[in-house]
């Protein structure tokens, strides 16, 4: 009899030894936050399909990071004022912004932000000027851009390397986040995404779901050390 009751004993401990293992191990997991950031519809466009991705993925986990999805107004100031804001509220260690490229017939891994914004005056182009006049006139993304290109790829989705992200809100968020980073030496990556129209804007636009999943890739490879 006390030969089975030190058998149940020990059949007991080992069960509980294991289950508080186990919930120690998920409070050691360490939560990353990814930063995803859109675009509202700007130009004409009644659908900016990298407003739609933010969306859909916002919330959502890939490995063990969190995702935070965000819309930015298509304004200089105002776009620039809603990521400062979310990054230091979120401390993301990656950022991954998305943008519409109309007449681009893939996603686009973009490698260079230039210090160069576009000029609108009464939403009319005049010229451009730098985007900070005492920052390089380019830095390089963060991001594993060519991995994540031919990781796209693998997947069947069309994708390519980009060395120009233009002179508008794209390139403008592309190069204020890299600088930001660089200046107050934040171990956060960071790059930018161009997309084409969804399908049903445009004939040579692409699926929302493999938008989706081009990002989720681009996303994965990121978080890869």
């Amino acid at each position: 009899m006390k030969l089975k009751k030190l058998f149940i004993f020990c059949i007991i401990f080992l069960l509980l030894t294991i289950l508080f293992q186990n919930i120690g191990g998920k409070k050691e997991e360490i939560t990353e936050v990814v930063l995803i950031t859109g675009f509202e519809p700007f130009n004409g466009y009644e659908i900016n399909p990298s407003e739609l991705i933010a969306e859909e993925l916002n919330g959502t986990n890939i490995k063990n990071a969190t995702i935070i999805g965000i819309v930015l107004p298509v304004d200089y100031n105002m776009a620039k004022e809603a990521i400062m804001n979310a990054i230091e509220k979120y401390n993301p260690s990656i950022i991954i912004s998305l943008g519409l490229a109309y007449y681009r017939r893939m996603i686009c891994i973009e490698k260079v932000a230039i210090n160069f914004r576009s000029i609108y005056i009464n939403n009319k182009w005049t010229g451009i000027e730098k985007i900070n006049v005492t920052a390089p006139l380019f830095i390089i993304s963060s991001l594993p851009t060519f991995k994540i290109t031919e990781e796209i790829r693998e997947e069947g989705i069309p994708a390519r390397q980009s060395f120009f992200a233009g002179t508008y809100l794209c390139n403008y968020i592309f190069f204020i986040t890299l600088h930001y980073i660089r200046e107050n030496n934040l171990s956060i990556k960071a790059g930018f995404i161009h997309v084409p129209p969804l399908d049903e804007q445009a004939k040579h636009g692409m699926k929302l779901d493999e938008m989706v999943e081009a990002v989720r890739t681009a996303v994965d490879v990121s978080m890869e050390r």
